[in-house]
């Protein structure tokens, strides 16, 4: 190969581009995203109905169907799951890979809007929104006032908001958790009866008033003027001093005002969701990052925001952070970088030990160039700095230095033999250029086909292998470039006229080497004549090993040890929010006794706005709330403790069912155990829902278990008899708005403050009671006032469930959580045993969701990638060596560090998760290499006129140190990330180590063995 003597011959120019290459880089690492996860859109929708006093069955019928069928029409829908609650719906409809994330979510609103005239007017709130990983929150705010004053709280939440959101880099700030402002006519129904008025000829009187008059212009000669009708209020005195007509009034000058018979003031409207900060009545803002910015640039502008801010609230407010998404950012890619630099001391001593100052500082030179390189394409590539991207910068640390390695190893050899330095470099490098360029591209083969990966998993986790490439690439262009022309110009050869009079220092290369020529060659000889039963031997050994694997647990993503955990609240069915309330203050008075907890936020009616990419808040469930627990700081020990400590409390607590979650690695997903049982029956699915759910309490480990059809709700049914209303007089229309104006008011227009702010002005009876019920009056066609229990009935009936429809089939869902030390699979398969030998009623089966159905998915995926891997890397090694045999003597490592793999996994008791598949895959084209260059050196002795067996035992005591050497950096770049990376990546680095270690061993031991046993020499040729 010419490259490396031309880049010595032109020093200048390769010193040139190599500066503009790392200047590059450092511009990159400084401008490029940060932010604490990948971001990437997923073909994820969601539809939000919020529908207040509606049953489960009529939410179906009313809501869900008309939905569904008019979404069912889009193309490339995968799955559609609908989630029916009382009052409330979340439809998720989610479409196959590689659909256009935006046009899904375009075609959903106008499926929805196509729908939405035919549903009930009754529906508060109906939402179209994507569940992105990026529309999460990196910062959530609380605003308070002394006393609680939430008109004042709602006009400074909403002018932060408009500030919040003129930042450049803040995709969207939002307000959560207060009760919506509106101005309250409160009717006496005590003094309507008494003028003989009816709600609904008030309703009719106060919207005549409201009602807004079109604007428009009249000309005047040459001039014209718009014309602009006053129609809404702007007062309170306004509404108060209407007048009301009636036939019975008994007040001066015959005249009857709103006042007379209503209280009208600023109130809040009947709360469905609720926000405290601890104790303290709340109003939540929260802002979520634009993709592609820096979220450590973007926090230190929205903090300097709300220094302003505060500065001008009025007495009384205070705002306070409850967290910031760029602490644990900060924490994470700082520690990262901190494995990072370990790795770098790491690996940078131990060349230094094995190779001496010179040589060794030839290779640590080449570390920080081939990563600022990687980072600028990196930039270029659209892909920041996240946990993943880092992970990949340390996976490559410990692999790209091998180049150098072997090409400074290579030079030493050539200097050795008394050659000038430069022809030595070009030599040395020329010498094992096709070896390190071949053992790279195997490398990049195991890690290229990860981008294959179909799925949201495979986006999660792409920028890993995108970074490991890029900087392989890097490493390999230094190698070939670069290292040869620092050699050139840093290193000497030693002859008897410069040799050095002071006592020179042995590096463990001269040892290595000693014991390569002498011990190692001498342990070859011995097992050289013991072929056949070194390789018994060894298959006995394999086959043990992978024996192991049954007792190593599967778990797909670890837990995200993020410093907050998630209470959940359920409260008996037909709590009311006031109930609810109560109990979360309870569960928050009990949580601020560990010393642990810093901060509470509840969440009263719906979950905490999301501040993480998995979490999709519940929405619009008056028994449901959720506490978010700031802690002080994470341990994982102390959190481990806290969490089954608070189970345990919990666990006796019979108000409410209340489970305690920590945050997940992985893409959104249901609990770890989900089982779908669908059938058309209600009353089959809640049956062997609930014996499913008693089975999984019986169960060890199993927590959190979450049974939503088992909890069924209790119903006032009000029976209208129509006849009798007909017999008295009394429209239908005329009782339905009177009824719909005492439960829930009637909103008759909207009134314009001062300030500009829109509130909508409701006719309503405070606090409707079944008293208020039986009070009810309706008048008919003649004025006479018709009490309502002659025209209708009431009673309580159990009424429906909450349930789901999958794919517009019905389904009941039963879910649960696994502690720490419980193996999923397992727990999956002994419920799954139970709903094969338990008599399902007929046209009732099940499907399995949660880990087990992303992990057959995600590993069923990972499976052909391996395959694929594998297969790409024999390719190569058929076009480099021109032989099949070869290539399968090289394969023969693979086994052996998937061996080694799960030896490792064994010992440290972790399970196989994603990222140990990842690091598996990882190892098919890492440890081929050492089999790589011990093979083509024998090639190369053989081309040299040496019998097979001399030439095996030759390249194999030459190839010793660099082997070892290699294999010892890559552990060492790995060790930090193994020992303080956490749950998500010491899979990945144990099953990396572990098979790396392996793997060398059947390097050193049984390559040679089996390059004898299967070589012949006429079949060696000239590589490519």
């Amino acid at each position: 190969m010419k490259l490396p003597r031309l880049a010595i011959d032109n020093a200048q120019f390769t010193l040139t581009v190599f500066l503009l290459l790392v200047l590059v880089g450092v511009l990159s690492y400084f401008n490029m995203p940060r932010s604490e996860d990948p971001q990437f859109d997923l073909p994820v929708t969601l539809i939000e109905v919020v529908y207040p006093g509606a049953s489960p069955s009529d939410i179906e019928t009313l809501v869900v169907d008309p939905l569904e069928q008019e979404i069912a029409d889009i193309e490339n829908i995968k799955k559609i799951e609908a989630k029916i609650h009382n009052g409330a719906v979340r439809i998720t409809i989610d479409f196959l890979y590689g659909t256009d994330a935006e046009a899904a979510f375009n075609k959903v609103k106008q499926a929805v809007a196509t729908v939405r005239p035919s549903l009930p007017a009754g529906i508060a709130e109906l939402l179209v929104l994507k569940a992105t990983p990026s529309s999460v929150a990196i910062m959530q705010l609380a605003l308070w006032s002394e006393p609680t004053d939430y008109k004042i709280m709602e006009l400074q939440a909403k002018l932060l908001e408009k500030r919040l959101e003129t930042i450049a880099s803040v995709r969207k700030a939002s307000i959560w958790g207060y009760p919506r402002q509106i101005v309250a006519i409160d009717i006496d129904l005590a003094l309507l009866k008494h003028y003989g008025l009816a709600l609904t000829d008030i309703n009719q009187i106060l919207q005549g008033r409201a009602m807004n008059i079109t604007p428009g212009f009249v000309d005047a000669g040459t001039r014209r003027f718009n014309v602009k009708a006053s129609g809404n209020f702007s007062q309170l005195v306004d509404i108060e001093d209407t007048i009301i007509s009636s036939s019975n009034i008994a007040k001066a000058n015959g005249i009857l005002k709103v006042k007379d018979i209503a209280q009208v003031s600023f109130a809040s409207a009947e709360p469905s969701y609720l926000a405290y900060f601890d104790d303290i009545p709340a109003i939540f803002i929260t802002v979520e990052q634009r993709e592609k910015t820096n979220i450590f640039v973007l926090t230190e502008q929205i903090n300097q925001e709300l220094e302003l801010f505060k500065q001008n609230l009025p007495s009384g407010l205070k705002l306070e952070k409850i967290f910031q998404q760029a602490d644990s950012v900060n924490v994470r890619v700082n520690g990262f970088f901190d494995n990072l630099t370990q790795g770098l001391v790491i690996v940078g001593l131990m060349a230094l030990l094995f190779l001496g100052f010179r040589e060794a500082l030839v290779v640590i030179i080449a570390i920080p160039i081939s990563f600022l390189m990687a980072i600028g394409w990196l930039d270029f590539s659209g892909y920041g700095l996240q946990q993943m991207s880092i992970v990949g910068l340390i996976i490559a640390l410990g692999l790209l230095v091998d180049n150098a390695i072997v090409v400074t190893e290579s030079i030493h050899r050539e200097k050795k033999l008394g050659k000038d330095i430069k022809q030595a470099a070009a030599d040395g490098t020329s010498k094992v250029a096709w070896a390190i360029a071949s053992g790279t591209i195997t490398t990049m083969l195991a890690f290229l086909p990860m981008l294959m990966i179909q799925s949201n998993t495979g986006d999660f986790i792409r920028s890993m292998p995108v970074t490991v490439v890029l900087v392989l690439l890097a490493s390999l262009l230094v190698a070939l470039t670069l290292t040869p022309l620092l050699a050139s110009k840093l290193l000497v050869v030693i002859t008897p006229d410069n040799k050095p009079k002071t006592l020179k220092i042995q590096t463990l290369q001269h040892y290595a080497n000693q014991f390569a020529e002498k011990n190692y060659t001498d342990i070859l000889k011995v097992l050289m004549r013991h072929k056949i039963a070194v390789i018994l031997v060894s298959l006995v050994a394999l086959v043990a090993m992978l024996s192991l694997f049954g007792q190593v647990g599967v778990s797909l993503f670890p837990k995200a040890e993020k410093p907050m955990l998630l209470i959940n609240v359920t409260t008996p069915a037909n709590s009311s929010l006031a109930y609810t309330d109560k109990i979360l203050q309870q569960v928050r008075q009990h949580v601020k006794q560990y010393t642990l907890v810093d901060k509470v936020a509840l969440n009263i009616g719906n979950a905490n706005p999301r501040i993480y990419y998995n979490e999709v808040p519940k929405r619009g469930m008056i028994r449901f709330g959720q506490a978010l627990l700031v802690l002080k700081a994470y341990q994982a020990d102390e959190v481990t403790a806290l969490v089954k400590n608070l189970r345990d409390d919990f666990n006796h607590w019979p108000q409410a069912d209340i489970s305690v979650k920590e945050f997940t690695q992985g893409p959104v997903t249901d609990q770890v155990i989900a089982i779908r049982l669908l059938s058309e029956s209600l009353t089959d699915l809640e049956q062997v829902a609930n014996d499913l759910a008693a089975k999984m309490r019986q169960l060890s480990g199993v927590v959190n278990i979450d049974n939503p059809i088992g909890m069924a709700n209790t119903e006032l049914v009000l029976t209208i008899d129509y006849q009798q209303a007909s017999l008295s007089g009394v429209s239908i229309e005329r009782l339905d708005k009177t009824i719909s104006t005492i439960l829930s008011g009637t909103n008759i227009g909207q009134f314009n403050d001062t300030n500009g702010e829109d509130y909508p002005i409701m006719v309503r009876r405070s606090n409707p009671s079944l008293d208020s019920l039986s009070a009810i009056e309706v008048s008919n066609n003649q004025g006479v006032a018709i009490p309502l229990a002659q025209l209708a009935t009431m009673e309580l009936k159990k009424g429906g469930s909450d349930f789901f429809h999958y794919q517009k089939l019905r389904m009941a869902k039963v879910s649960a959580d696994v502690e720490t030390g419980y193996s999923v699979g397992d727990i999956t398969k002994e419920l799954v045993a139970y709903l094969e030998q338990y008599d399902l009623p007929k046209g009732m089966y099940f499907t399995l969701g949660g880990e087990e159905e992303s992990r057959q998915k995600t590993f069923a995926g990972l499976t052909q990638i391996m395959l694929i891997t594998a297969m790409g890397i024999f390719a190569v090694l058929v076009l480099q060596f021109k032989s099949i045999l070869q290539p399968m003597i090289i394969f023969s490592s693979i086994p052996f560090a998937m061996a080694g793999s799960i030896i490792g996994l064994y010992l440290t008791g972790l399970s196989f998760s994603m990222m140990a598949f990842v690091g598996l895959i990882s190892l098919f084209g890492i440890v081929v290499n050492n089999a790589i260059i011990l093979i083509d050196s024998t090639n190369a002795n053989l081309r040299a006129g040496l019998e097979l067996h001399s030439a095996i035992l030759k390249a194999s005591a030459v190839r010793f140190t660099p082997i070892l050497l290699t294999t010892l950096t890559t552990i060492g770049g790995l060790i930090p990330l193994t020992l303080f990376g956490g749950g998500l990546w010491q899979p990945l680095g144990v099953v990396l180590i572990s098979g790396l270690c392996i793997s060398a061993i059947s390097s050193f031991l049984l390559v040679p063995i089996l390059t004898e046993l299967f070589t012949p020499k006429a079949s060696v040729k000239t590589p490519s």
